[in-house]
């Protein structure tokens, strides 16, 4: 009779393992695209590369003016005596001047091209802030539905330490169990709240960490939806072909190579101070000692300059821009070699996660009939009270691995995408 009260007790306090959780699609959740849309239009660094963009933009605005004709509006007023003061001299005079550069050593066009290519360098900068913000913003998004399946299995794995508690008062009761059994279960419950308050605050930091790259203040009540359980594993390209794609799509490169062919119109700059220059001038104007007795004049001109000595600030100029294009050379020798790092570890990270979802899936599964078989054994009176709290940490940690596992392998597929040039 007390063997079948234990056991009906039992039935009536044991729930089954928590399964993950599942995706939650409630309205005003935000998706990972949600997300990134916010983080482009609100966080400030973007804001401030997109502004670097624009100064560049008036820069190139600034150096096409050199193709165009300077045009001037004067006038002046003169007043002047003798020596003896005896005599008092007015001059007035008022026109229109022009100038037209015709030959200056083609600085004109260097300036503008070199000038346009760092406009290119910037927009290709701000291209990869871009990215690294997505990536930053999928890593936290991810991180984030992490934090809250953890703390939906600590939440579960309390429950269910409270059932084994108030199971082991049961048997007690019964006769069935020692006071041990009770104070092991207390032990197993209080740890199972203490992890419970870590992933409560984990999950309020990667919430915090979120909103903030969101352009949002870090306590937002921000939803998102969980996408942890769609998962498209894909074959990975082999580490030839995926550094051969970063090489030809990185922006990274192709801003290298728009600073290489800026420093090149810069050394042609410098190199323009070498040639003559040659102007077109041209005057219209009205002077006269009264303003009623104001004469027609004008002329048209050419001015040739020709540099015979500078104290060799040429040379000097050409030799240090010949400097900073190798320098430049050498920063993309570098980048190429970073780049080749990143993609490597980028597609072990890829390759270890994807490995690591199967094992924890198998894991969590034999963790699962694990704890079943506990659980079924201490209320049969078969199993002692420390075999099912060592099933119940070993299911709760196995769940938890598997769950860094697939948010890992969500991220690492998208810095892979990252640092091939793909995100």
């Amino acid at each position: 009779m007390r063997k079948l009260f234990v056991q009906t007790l039992f039935m009536a306090l044991l729930v089954s393992p928590p399964l993950l959780y599942a995706q939650n699609e409630e309205s005003g959740r935000l998706s990972l695209e949600d997300c990134i849309a916010k983080g482009l239009q609100n966080n400030p660094m973007i804001q401030s590369s997109q502004l670097f963009v624009e100064e560049n933009q008036t820069k190139v605005d600034e150096a096409r003016s050199g193709y165009y004709p300077k045009v001037s509006l004067n006038s002046n007023a003169t007043t002047y005596s003798n020596n003896n003061g005896d005599q008092r001299f007015e001059n007035y005079n008022t026109g229109i001047s022009a100038s037209y550069n015709l030959f200056n050593g083609f600085r004109t066009k260097a300036g503008y091209h070199a000038a346009r290519d760092h406009h290119e360098a910037a927009f290709l900068q701000h291209e990869s802030v871009q990215q690294d913000l997505v990536l930053d913003i999928t890593f936290a998004y991810y991180k984030t539905l992490q934090a809250e399946r953890i703390l939906k299995s600590a939440e579960e794995a309390v429950k269910n330490s409270q059932l084994h508690l108030d199971f082991a008062h049961a048997r007690n009761m019964a006769g069935m169990a020692t006071r041990s059994d009770i104070l092991k279960s207390e032990v197993e419950l209080s740890n199972a709240e203490l992890e419970k308050i870590k992933a409560a605050n984990a999950l309020l930091a990667a919430k915090g960490n979120l909103n903030k790259l969101m352009g949002l203040p870090a306590n937002h009540p921000t939803e998102i939806i969980d996408d942890l359980s769609e998962l498209n594993e894909t074959s990975v390209q082999s580490y030839d072909s995926l550094f051969a794609e970063a090489m030809e799509s990185r922006v990274e490169v192709k801003r290298f190579y728009s600073l290489l062919n800026a420093q090149q119109n810069n050394i042609q700059l410098a190199r323009g101070e070498y040639y003559p220059s040659l102007d077109v001038n041209a005057n219209y104007n009205f002077s006269g000692e009264k303003i009623s007795g104001m004469r027609e004049n004008w002329w048209l001109g050419m001015t040739l300059t020709i540099p015979v000595f500078n104290g060799f600030s040429t040379k000097a100029r050409v030799k240090g821009e010949k400097t900073a294009l190798k320098g430049i050379e050498k920063d993309l020798e570098a980048l190429k070699d970073q780049i080749g790092k990143e993609v490597w570890n980028a597609f072990l990270a890829v390759k270890e996660s994807s490995e690591r979802m199967t094992a924890t899936s198998k894991g969590l599964e034999s963790a699962r009939e694990n704890l079943s078989l506990s659980e079924g054994e201490y209320k049969e009176g078969t199993g002692s009270i420390i075999q099912l709290t060592d099933a119940q940490t070993t299911f709760v940690a196995a769940e938890q691995n598997h769950i860094q596992a697939v948010a890992d392998y969500k991220v690492s597929l998208a810095e892979l995408r990252r640092k091939t040039g793909n995100l």
